[in-house]
């Protein structure tokens, strides 16, 4: 599959416009649903705005592969940018389906927490990769590249609170909460996911769509052209 510049573009903003609105859902979720849910102790159970939140990440994160694929296709040969754009296409589709078991709850939550993690962290390494680097500025943008680097410690923050919890979020929900490292890991980690993450990915969008716009006149982003 080949992905253009105008391609990856176009993806890069739907998924910021589906992680807002994810967002959106996960506030709707806190105030009207998590109480009773974690007083319960049934984690496992399904919920409306807990689960179509879970869907819309997956959404989400299905929707930034074609900017996976782009970044590995434009990056300089065996560079960082293009080995990471591989790695962070095997992250978000490991972690596209593990958002899709956890909103149906067809693995127990415990169990999908630590698999959720494991493809978080390959995510959060990719954009820290994508965008920790100097040469970085050729494809996004300074306030991408900071929007980006939030977002990829927040994947790789919620991929620690997922290796510490483990299946104690099944088994102890309440207990975890009381956690002062915990609740961090994981509030910090679910505001960079759904507040930095739609950030980088407008502003990547936006900018390579406005390159290819211009590329007739002048060079466009990234080494292939788009």
């Amino acid at each position: 599959m080949t992905v253009d510049q105008r391609i990856a573009g176009r993806f890069a903003i739907a998924s910021g416009i589906v992680t807002i609105a994810a967002a959106v859902v996960l506030v709707i979720f806190f105030l009207v649903e998590a109480p009773a849910l974690v007083e319960s102790g049934n984690v496992d159970r399904i919920t409306v705005f807990g689960s179509t939140n879970d869907a819309l990440i997956a959404v989400a994160l299905l929707l930034l592969s074609p900017v996976a694929l782009f970044v590995a296709r434009v990056g300089e040969p065996r560079q960082l940018q293009q080995v990471a754009g591989y790695g962070g296409l095997a992250g978000l589709g490991l972690g596209t389906v593990f958002m899709v078991t956890t909103a149906l709850r067809v693995v127990d939550y415990g169990t999908n927490s630590i698999l959720i993690g494991v493809a978080f962290v390959m995510v959060g390494a990719w954009l820290l990769a994508l965008n920790v680097p100097a040469g970085a500025s050729v494809l996004f943008s300074r306030g991408a590249r900071w929007a980006g680097i939030l977002a990829g410690l927040a994947f790789l923050s919620i991929g620690g609170f997922a290796a510490i919890a483990g299946p104690s979020a099944t088994a102890n929900p309440t207990g975890l909460m009381s956690s002062p490292i915990l609740v961090a890991l994981l509030g910090l980690g679910t505001a960079g996911l759904h507040l930095a993450t739609p950030v980088w990915a407008i502003l990547t969008g936006r900018r390579w769509l406005a390159a290819d716009e211009g590329s007739a006149q002048d060079a466009p982003v990234g080494r292939s052209g788009g």
